[in-house]
C-alpha cells in the first residue's frame, strides 16, 4: 500500500514539474519559394545613388547599406491581395521621395505614385492603395520601387524590383485565416505559398511587438529561408501612404 501511494506521489509530482515547462513553440515560420530561381536576385538594387549612412546607424539601426526588395530571388510570388503590400529595405538616413510603379506582363504602365520617406533607414512598407486599379487574379504584374536621389538625374535613381501573380485563398483556407491568431495566419500564408502576405503580416507584428523575442525570432528565421537573413536585424519603420497618382 506504501508503495502505491508513493508512486502516485511521484506521478503527481512529475506531472506538476512537466506543467511548469513552457508550452511548445508554434512550428517556425519558413517559406519554400513557388517561382522559378534566378541567376541574380529580383531584389538587387540599379542605379549610382550615394547611400550616406554614418557607422552610429550601422550599429543601432541593424541596417546594411543597400536598397532591396524583401522577395526571394525568383522570377515572382504570389498574393492573395488585390493591393498587396511589398517590403524594401532603405539604409538613406536623410528623407526622400521614392516612386512606386506597377506594370503588367507586357510591359504597360499601370499605376504611378510618390511618396516622401521619413529618413529613418530600415525596412519600409509600400502598400498600392485602392485608388490604384485592383489586380486581376490569375495575371504576373512587375512593380519597381525607385528611391529619388536627384529628380534631375534619373540614372542616379536607386531601383528595384519585382514580380508578383494574384491568385484567390480558397473559402477553407480563407476560413481558416479569418480564425487564426496572427503568427497562426503568417504561417498558413507560407505553407499556401503566398510569400507577401507573409512578410507583411510577420512584418507589422514585428513592427507593432518590437520587444517580443518569440516576433522576432520568427522574423529572422523566414528571411534566412529564403536568403535575405541579412535583413533580420534591420528595423521596420513607418512610411506614409502614396500621395498622388
Amino acid at each position: 500500500m506504501y508503495k502505491k501511494k508513493l508512486a502516485r506521489l511521484l506521478l503527481s509530482g512529475i506531472t506538476v514539474v512537466v506543467s511548469l515547462f513552457p508550452l511548445a513553440p508554434v512550428n517556425s515560420v519558413t517559406f519554400q519559394p513557388k517561382g522559378s530561381p534566378q541567376r541574380t536576385s529580383g531584389g538587387a538594387s540599379r542605379g549610382i545613388c550615394t547611400q550616406v549612412r554614418t557607422s552610429t546607424q550601422a550599429v543601432t539601426g541593424g541596417t546594411t547599406s543597400q536598397v532591396a526588395a524583401l522577395i526571394p530571388a525568383t522570377n515572382g510570388e504570389l498574393t492573395a491581395a488585390a493591393y498587396p503590400t511589398i517590403l524594401v529595405q532603405i539604409p538613406e538616413s536623410q528623407p526622400l521621395k521614392a516612386e512606386l510603379s506597377l506594370w503588367d506582363e507586357n510591359s504597360n504602365g499601370i499605376y504611378q505614385t510618390t511618396l516622401t520617406l521619413t529618413g529613418i533607414p530600415g525596412i519600409v512598407s509600400f502598400t498600392l492603395p485602392d485608388t490604384a486599379p485592383a489586380l486581376e487574379i490569375g495575371k504576373r504584374y512587375k512593380w519597381t520601387v525607385a528611391v529619388i536621389c536627384d529628380a534631375k538625374e534619373p540614372l542616379r535613381n536607386v531601383v528595384v524590383e519585382g514580380w508578383l501573380q494574384r491568385t484567390e485563398l480558397s473559402s477553407a483556407l480563407k476560413s481558416e485565416i479569418n480564425s487564426a491568431e496572427p503568427l497562426q495566419k503568417v504561417e498558413l500564408y507560407a505553407k499556401n505559398g503566398y510569400w507577401y502576405e507573409t512578410v507583411a503580416t510577420l512584418a507589422e507584428l514585428k513592427r507593432s511587438r518590437p520587444q517580443d523575442r518569440t516576433i522576432s525570432a520568427e522574423w529572422q528565421q523566414l528571411l534566412q529561408s529564403v536568403g535575405l537573413s541579412e535583413f533580420g536585424q534591420a528595423p521596420i519603420v513607418n512610411c506614409c501612404q502614396p500621395q498622388n497618382n
